[in-house]
């Protein structure tokens, strides 16, 4: 498949047909993955590929607490919002459990250029925060693997869904996933996870911005 085909149909997808994926293609896209740019080549990521059912369905159990523990906070000061962060969870996170692969993407923290320089002279909290924050190159590093990893499967047949919206239960994520296989990675941190599969057809997406908005070109 062509490169601008493959950037072309890309979508995010949240049903998958019942069709197992290889671990060898599972391997073959995560080495597409690490072959990503990275600041200073840190390389800040480790992958844990899960096809065990039960573990996509505890992780999603985990979050899934997590959610009413904060809807049930957020209905003391305004139901309706509770209610739509339940509903968020249950239409549009909760999915991976079905997804024939689920991987945890781990990062490590990575200190940008200009950090211990301006901590050295001195550096206002603030503009040291921005650093790490705003522009935090180590999580760039992270979504350049995640485009990897996106486009390397679609060329394998296979669709994807890049998901953040549950790393407000990365801890107990991360907990878990130490309780249940042992797994744990010394200055690591979950950073998002994917999901993975053989599409159902028929997928809708939201449109995307026109490129006039977008780009701005000077001469």
């Amino acid at each position: 498949m062509e490169l601008k085909e493959i950037i072309e149909i890309r979508q995010s997808i949240r049903k998958y047909k019942d069709v197992d994926v290889p671990e060898e293609d599972i391997k073959e896209i995560v080495a597409a993955a690490a072959k990503a740019p990275s600041g200073k080549n840190i390389q800040n990521w480790h992958f844990v590929a899960i096809k065990n059912d039960e573990l996509k369905v505890k992780i999603a159990d985990a979050v899934g607490v997590k959610n009413e523990e904060i809807a049930v906070r957020m209905d003391k000061v305004d139901e309706v919002q509770g209610e739509r962060f339940r509903k968020f969870y249950k239409h549009f996170t909760r999915f991976f459990a079905t997804a024939p692969v689920l991987t945890v993407v781990y990062s490590k923290v990575y200190t940008p250029s200009g950090y211990n320089e301006l901590s050295l002279v001195g550096g206002a909290e603030k503009e040291l925060w921005d650093l790490v924050d705003y522009r935090s190159p180590g999580m760039q590093s992270v979504g350049a693997a995640m485009e990897n990893y996106t486009l390397a499967a679609i060329d394998k047949g296979y669709g994807t869904c890049w998901i953040t919206s549950a790393n407000y239960a990365a801890k107990e994520i991360e907990a878990l996933l130490k309780e249940e296989i042992g797994f744990e990675k010394e200055g690591y941190f979950m950073a998002c996870m994917i999901s993975m599969g053989v599409p159902e057809e028929d997928q809708k997406s939201p449109k995307k911005k026109p490129v006039e908005d977008v780009y701005t070109f000077i001469e």
